[in-house]
């Protein structure tokens, strides 16, 4: 112990110089073999710290960032390793906010850039409808069976809940229930889903309770419904006509088929009836439009009378700038009436309106003193046979008479 003891302390200041120089070099080397580099990823963006009865109507996916580091290091880095924060700790309310990226460096490295480094985010107040569970049916019933009621379910009503701009469009849920060849009643659980006006599906919110029980009741036979008739009319009558009322003998029909195809029916229409061109009553005798599955219960009309009465159109039209001509003016005295033109307005048949014109009528003004120097007088209209007056704009003219 003592020979090694004098071994290193002999020489110690050479020693202790190469110890030196020797780290240098190490450091010079290794350094050259990991320099400090920059390189560009995309992270992951996430927010925290919403509150509970908020929800962000769109939120970006991801930011660029700007990482510096040993080489090393830098190139190990996974875009998984890093997340951009959002936080909404200082958002109470809805509305559209600017806010702040932020990104915390792994140990020795540093972040240089956050592209963007700041995102506009709209939240909205999350709100809650109670909607009542809808159904849509899928199939029919084992032959000889239907459904004796509608579907009843439990519970009858849920609880859609989600952005105020996503609720708006929910306006109904829906449960699709196959009853394909049952021959008995049916018990089962359901998902509800929340659709719009037309059934798609809206996605984007929660309902509560998202599963509901279905019962299904079914009956030997088929159930009845007595419809209105509605016939359908295609086509227009001639130009100038007009359906005035259109009759149907009988007004309503009993039939029966598939509960899944007659529950929804309000009315029953014709098969159409073509009424293009017509001038006058139509009448015709033609059997209801039935679906597959629907029949009409015996004993009733199989055959629709339908009467269809059409009428002229009456029209009204304005004939603008007819001169007025005085009448029954002595004729030794002169007149100057003003205006000299009036508006008449005049209401007919079409045919006969449609190809009046200002020619065909006469504006005329008829007065009793012929030496009153200025009088107003009303002003009158010939019309032709079938024509209507309406009204003459101006009603009155001031005439002045030259003695």
């Amino acid at each position: 112990m003592k020979e090694f003891k004098n071994w290193f302390l002999k020489n110690i200041d050479i020693k202790l110089l190469s110890l030196f120089f020797a780290i240098i070099l190490w450091l010079y080397i290794a350094g050259g073999e990991n320099p400090m580099v920059e390189n560009f990823i995309d992270i992951s963006l996430v927010q925290n710290n919403l509150s509970e009865d908020l929800v962000i109507k769109e939120f970006p996916t991801n930011v660029s960032i700007g990482i510096k580091g040993p080489k090393n290091i830098i190139n190990n880095i996974s875009s998984h390793q890093i997340s951009g924060i959002v936080s909404f700790s200082e958002i109470s309310k809805e509305g559209l906010y600017k806010l702040k990226v932020e990104v915390a460096a792994p140990k020795r490295t540093q972040i240089t850039r956050i592209i963007p480094s700041e995102i506009k985010v709209e939240v909205e107040r999350i709100l809650t409808k109670e909607v009542e569970v809808g159904y849509s049916l899928i199939g029919i019933p084992e032959k000889g069976f239907s459904l004796a009621d509608e579907p009843q379910f439990n519970p009858p009503k849920v609880k859609i809940i989600g952005a105020q701009s996503v609720l708006e469009s929910v306006k109904q849920t829906i449960c699709a229930i196959d009853i394909s060849g049952i021959k008995e009643d049916l018990n089962k659980k359901i998902k509800v889903k929340a659709a719009d006006v037309n059934g798609n599906e809206i996605r984007g919110v929660k309902i509560e309770p998202d599963i509901v029980e279905v019962s299904i009741s079914l009956t030997r036979g088929y159930p009845e419904k007595q419809l209105p008739v509605k016939p359908r009319i295609i086509g227009k009558p001639a130009p100038g006509y007009y359906i005035s009322e259109i009759l149907s003998n009988p007004d309503e029909i009993k039939i029966f088929g598939n509960y899944s195809k007659i529950s929804n029916l309000e009315f029953l229409e014709t098969i159409p009836i073509d009424v293009n061109g017509i001038t006058k009553t139509l009448s015709v005798k033609v059997p209801p439009a039935l679906e597959e599955g629907l029949n009409i219960v015996e004993g009733e009309v199989e055959l629709i009378e339908v009467t269809i009465q059409v009428k002229e159109a009456i029209i009204q039209k304005i004939l603008k700038n007819i001169s007025v001509v005085p009448q029954d003016l002595s004729p030794f005295v002169s007149c100057e009436i003003k205006p000299e033109v009036v508006d008449i307005t005049v209401e007919g048949k079409n045919i006969l309106v449609d190809k009046l014109k200002a020619e065909d009528i006469k504006a005329f003004v008829k007065f009793t003193d012929n030496f009153k120097v200025e009088q107003k007088v009303k002003v009158q209209a010939d019309l032709p046979e079938g024509i209507s007056l309406i009204g003459i704009e101006p009603e009155e003219v001031t005439v002045l008479i030259n003695k």
